[in-house]
């Protein structure tokens, strides 16, 4: 909403509250005191909704409350600041007031602030008793309040009326727009005057709301008629539709401008214009229910569009229309300049018929030289003609100005551009430091901190060979799950077991290298070389199992078991990639490694001899052996079980709080048994449930 409407609501808390209540309105709200009334900016429905809501709870009143209150200060104020005269001057009657409103929002919009106010719609109707039902037609529904405020405070001040307003009925509905859908709220006042007027009312001769209309009829020659051709002349723009919205007739000087086989009696209207304001769909029950608005309609047709028909011959203008017919509206009114028409629709007496009387809605020579138009094409009681005229006066007056004051206010000016320069590059500086923060965070989770911090130095990385153990571990279970779970569930079970599998990374101080599927790798002694890498990465792997065992498989309903493989040995490591960088590992300990995690077994931490050596050279384990085990392109190799450290409890490794009620001193046995149970349940399971019937998988 427009910031005025902020600035009001201001004015109205301050002046009956006083200052320290708007404080308080401002730090609920989250406003920055000063930046919550910029009368000229546009703020969204969402902040003056918020706005609302403050005043209502620091006042405690009811948002409605708040709302009606507002518009009764809005006529107020509004006169206190200037309006008063034109306030005033609208109507000698509230009924014309109310009639008026459409114009007065379309001229504060237009003229006064030039902003996109989408302002409401009234209509009123005279009831035989002399009361009025007022219809308020919105796209921001639930405001109706304030139009009961202004209502009542106009007709206090301008008319000495007091009344009251009744809402008789408050629909809804979905109007469908060029631009989408949009809720439109339609609500029925009755409006009564509940006393005496207390000062003599000159307009009024049959009720305090109306005046009573002048009636010709007896003066009126019935066979003083008007020939269509006259009509048209005297108003050259107009057209007169039907029920149906089709094309009755028309003004001589939309020849000039929409191709005539467009301008044929019967020709659908949405064919030729596009309506601009209101925003409505252009048929004729809307038309009816925003009588009293301003409309301004666009020919579709471009002018260069019209003279390359006008060459045509008439059945080549005819393909051409059925060709504009097919074509989108919108791609249309995007080539050139398309004339725009401004004015009012008016019911016939028959009430099956609206004319549009209307100008070409333009405001200078430039506009009209445009169209191909000169002044001659606007009839000479068409207040277009001055309104050009003055306003090349009034643009000729600013060039004037403008070259004598230009040199005074450069300087000016300049300051004040480079100080909003400084302000924001100053901004930008900031924004882009936080950006450069994150894309470093980025870079170093994606790779070893040192090589990042290389990367973001402008140093160039050198491949390196490394001693370094490396690991591999799966989720054997994993391709059963696959086939019967949702794909939102497999991704949110994969994401917390390695979310829990990541802690253990960051805590024992090692590099995660990638995941794929289900299989996660990683590596310790890269880059920064230790002769406890083994040692580590033991520790590791025993936390990676007891911290897998959280996880319940949605199959079994058992503890999840890890599949690991270690091996220790030589590594080429060194960054592949410059879109993405990669740090990759290469040679034959990363394929050992990964043969032991695959030749493993569930629930398992597989090595090799030459990390069961490294590991008992600097830390204290308990391995059992497996035996020899048949390796591809290795032959017979010597592996290990690792079973438990002997320098450390799974509560250090993990970093967990021990239950000295519950948990063992070590809690090596609850990981041995966790795993035993699980292999049981599932050799047990294995014969009676099969998981390829299962349709469904329920994760927690």
């Amino acid at each position: 909403m427009f910031g005025f409407i902020h600035e009001s609501i201001r004015q109205l808390v301050i002046r009956k509250y006083g200052e320290d209540t708007w404080i308080q309105v401002l730090e609920r709200s989250g406003f920055e005191n000063g930046k919550e009334n910029i009368v000229n900016h546009y703020y969204s429905d969402t902040d003056t909704y918020v706005l609302v809501d403050s005043v209502s709870i620091v006042l405690k009143v009811t948002r409605d409350q708040v709302w009606e209150m507002y518009g009764g200060f809005l006529i107020t104020y509004s006169m206190e600041i200037g309006w008063d005269e034109l306030v005033r001057s609208m109507s000698p009657n509230l009924k014309g007031f109310l009639d008026n409103l459409d114009s007065l929002h379309y001229f504060i919009d237009h003229v006064v602030y030039k902003a996109n106010l989408r302002g409401p719609s009234f209509r009123c109707e005279e009831n035989p008793d002399g009361t009025l039902l007022l219809h308020y037609f919105t796209g921001r529904p639930g405001l109706y309040h304030i139009v009961k405020g202004v209502v009542k405070e106009v007709a206090k001040l301008v008319f000495d009326l007091e009344i009251t307003l009744v809402v008789q009925g408050r629909t809804q509905r979905s109007v469908h727009m060029n631009n989408g859908e949009r809720v439109e709220e339609h609500v029925i006042f009755l409006i009564k005057n509940v006393g005496e007027s207390r000062r003599d009312s000159e307009a009024s001769t049959t009720s305090l709301l109306t005046s009573a209309a002048n009636d010709f009829g007896d003066l009126v020659d019935d066979n003083l008629r008007m020939s269509p051709q006259d009509f048209s002349k005297a108003l050259p723009y107009h057209f007169v539709l039907d029920e149906s919205c089709k094309l009755v007739q028309c003004g001589d000087e939309l020849y000039n401008h929409i191709p005539k086989e467009l301008l044929q009696p019967g020709t659908p209207i949405l064919r030729i214009f596009e309506i601009n304001r209101p925003q409505i769909p252009l048929d004729f029950e809307n038309i009816c229910n925003f009588i009293n608005a301003v409309f301004v309609l666009q020919v579709k047709t471009s002018p260069l569009k019209k003279k390359h028909m006008d060459a045509m011959s008439k059945e080549e203008r005819l393909q051409e229309v059925e060709a504009m017919e097919a074509e989108s509206a919108s791609n249309e009114l995007t080539q050139g300049c398309h004339l725009k028409l401004k004015g009012q629709m008016m019911m016939l007496s028959t009430k099956k018929h609206i004319i549009y009387l209307c100008s070409p809605y333009v405001t200078s020579i430039n506009e009209l030289m445009q169209f191909g138009m000169r002044l001659t094409a606007m009839p000479l009681h068409d207040a277009t003609r001055d309104l050009i005229l003055l306003n090349q006066q009034r643009l000729t007056d600013v060039e004037v100005k403008y070259v004598v004051t230009s040199v005074i206010k450069t300087h000016t000016l300049y300051s004040l551009q480079l100080e909003a320069n400084n302000e924001q590059l100053e901004t930008m500086t900031r924004e882009l430091e936080s950006e450069r923060k994150k894309t470093d965070t980025i870079l170093k989770d994606m790779l070893p901190r040192k090589i990042a911090q290389l990367l973001l130095n402008g140093e160039h990385i050198e491949p390196c060979e490394y001693e370094a153990t490396v690991m591999f571990c799966d989720l054997p279970a994993f391709q059963k799950i696959i086939p019967v779970c949702q794909p939102k569930n497999i991704v949110k079970l994969l994401n917390e077991v390695f979310f829990k599998l990541d802690r253990i990374v960051v805590l024992r101080g090692v590099y995660k290298v990638e995941t794929v599927s289900d299989s996660y790798m990683t590596v310790s002694g890269i880059p920064d070389y230790t002769s406890e890498h083994s040692e580590t990465m033991c520790h590791v792997a025993l936390g990676m199992m007891w911290e897998a065992r959280s996880v319940v498989d949605p199959v079994n309903k058992t503890p999840f078991l890890l599949r690991i493989g270690l091996h220790s040995g030589t590594i080429i490591a060194g960054v592949v990639g410059t879109k993405m960088p990669r740090y990759c590992l290469f040679g034959e300990t990363v394929t050992l490694a990964s043969q032991m995690e695959s030749l493993g077994l569930p629930g398992k931490i597989q090595c090799s001899k030459w990390t069961y050596q490294k590991a008992m050279e600097t830390g204290r384990f308990e391995f059992s052996p497996r035996g020899r085990t048949a390796v591809k392109g290795r032959g017979d190799v010597e592996t290990y079980f690792l079973t438990r450290s002997l320098k450390k409890s799974i509560w250090e490794i993990t970093n967990h709080e021990r239950d000295v009620n519950i948990n063992s001193i070590e809690g090596y046995e609850e990981l041995e048994t966790s795993i035993e149970y699980a292999q049981a349940v599932k050799n047990d399971n294995k014969s009676k449930v099969d998981p390829s019937n299962s349709v469904t998988c329920a994760i927690s």
